[in-house]
């Protein structure tokens, strides 16, 4: 069992097991080893399921031996972000209060990936109760391509994982960018779905009328496969579609030939690394070369989405906090417990009014969606950040980390729309790039059409980090 293995697409491993090359067993064992020796260097798994896991691959060599197969996923090892339900595995939201925490009945996402047949590894680290902060009792996730730089945003782990070949795909939850950040920051596909379209029951929540449910994997393909496991009606998220998933790979391979691509104006608040927006426009020129058309659009500012954002949030937040927040307020780390208190603090008029220019934001995307098919912005201003660092320079100007972070990625949150973050190089450091494309509620395929075309188009293998 080579390293190569361990790197391998999702989609090529589930056809070797099918075709009995190798076996879930041998895999999980491969992963497991792996997990052992990078696991102390990186920090992306909380809780590893050994035994779980090496028991449930078996039990699905077994099935496929008697001619059984559950689906694309049947065998592949797979890891969840935890705060993410799982039946007798802590579920610890990276949190002192819920450290000990064992819940009786799995997330109806990590039913749907058993259901599949994938095999569970362990839970991923994350920023507490996926909002704002590292708690110290868990530590901060490192990022595989350097160990002295961050994993970005609150899906640390789980797109960790998937770039360090700890795992073959991972799921993790997007309130203003938590998917689609880290994955930029470690050079793999993460994909925020049409809100609703996958279900949130038996996850903790950040920002109920906020949170997304996605996967992270190494290709658009992989991240479709995954999708296509875990998306549709759900009876216990009332929130949900009710509507019948439809197949995301249904669209990858058509290209983009007459796809209208929006690609906004830029803002007088928007400062961007050069070296980003530069890998930003070099994919937008790729895919108009391969038959896309771009379209110059106005979007509403991207402050106000962000403000907005985590005004929303904040008070979602405090309101499913606020019996922790009378008995254990000291057990919180002070980023988060101060951003718990902030939502504390915001008035019913305060949210009211956050909706309503929610609703102008949502009706402006509206808008802009009438004359293109796809949004194409950058995920983020900047590569991955060096640990501890609480601001970020570009082009000279000096601002706050996490108001400068959250530029890009809040409004998709805030809109409903799918967006997916898509490589597309490094830099003179060896940092991974990244842009997003988003597209109509409920259009999921078209934005991993794009997706795909592009990264089919750019050609040549991303590579992946020279580990231990």
């Amino acid at each position: 069992m080579t390293a190569d293995l361990a790197f391998a697409p999702l989609a090529d491993i589930a056809a070797r097991i099918r075709a009995r090359e190798v076996t879930s067993a041998a895999l999980a064992r491969l992963m497991l080893d792996r997990i052992a020796r990078l696991n102390p260097l990186l920090n992306c798994y909380i809780t590893v399921c050994a035994e779980r896991a090496m028991r449930q691959a078996e039990a699905l060599d077994r099935l496929l031996d008697a001619g059984t197969s559950l689906g694309p996923l049947h065998g592949v090892p797979v890891a969840v972000k935890d705060n993410i339900a799982t039946a007798g595995v802590r579920t610890t939201a990276a949190s002192r209060i819920l450290a000990d925490w064992v819940p009786e009945e799995d997330a109806t996402v990590v039913q749907r990936l058993k259901r599949a047949g994938a095999v569970i590894l362990g839970k991923t680290n994350l920023y507490e109760f996926a909002f704002g902060g590292v708690h110290e009792d868990y530590g901060e996730t490192r990022n595989p391509w350097d160990q002295t730089r961050t994993c970005s945003a609150s899906s640390s782990g789980p797109a960790c994982v998937v770039a360090a070949g700890l795992a073959y795909a991972s799921l993790g939850t997007d309130t203003g960018g938590s998917v689609r950040l880290p994955a930029a920051a470690c050079g793999i596909v993460g994909l925020k779905p049409t809100y609703g379209l996958v279900s949130r029951a038996g996850v903790l929540p950040a920002g109920y009328s906020l949170d997304h449910v996605g996967p992270f994997a190494r290709t658009v393909r992989d991240t479709a496969l995954v999708l296509n496991a875990i998306a549709g009606p759900d009876a216990r998220d009332p929130a949900g579609t009710r509507l019948p998933a439809p197949d995301a790979t249904l669209d990858l391979g058509r290209g983009v030939a007459g796809i209208r691509i929006g690609v906004p104006r830029v803002q007088a608040s928007e400062r961007i690394d050069r070296e980003m927006r530069d890998a930003c426009r070099a994919a937008l020129a790729t895919l108009e070369r391969a038959g896309a058309r771009l379209i110059e659009v106005e979007l509403p500012d991207h402050l106000l989405s962000r403000t907005i954002m985590w005004a929303i949030a904040a008070t979602e937040l405090a309101e499913s906090h606020r019996a922790y927040l009378a008995t254990r307020a000291e057990d919180y780390s002070p980023v988060v417990r101060a951003l718990v208190r902030q939502g504390a603090f915001l008035s019913g008029m305060d949210y009211v009014r956050a909706h309503r220019v929610r609703q102008k934001i949502i009706q402006d995307y509206a808008t802009v969606m009438h004359a293109v098919d796809v949004i194409a912005m950058p995920v983020v201003p900047f590569p991955a950040w060096p640990v501890g660092a609480a601001e970020v320079t570009i082009d000279g100007e000096t601002e706050e980390l996490m108001g400068a972070l959250t530029r890009y990625c809040p409004p998709f949150n805030i809109t409903g729309q799918p967006a997916v973050s898509v490589p597309c190089g490094f830099n003179r450091e060896g940092l991974p790039l990244a842009f997003q494309i988003a597209g109509r509620r409920h259009a999921d395929a078209t934005v991993l059409r794009v997706a795909e075309a592009y990264a089919e188009a750019a050609a040549g293998a991303p590579g992946w980090p020279d580990l231990p």
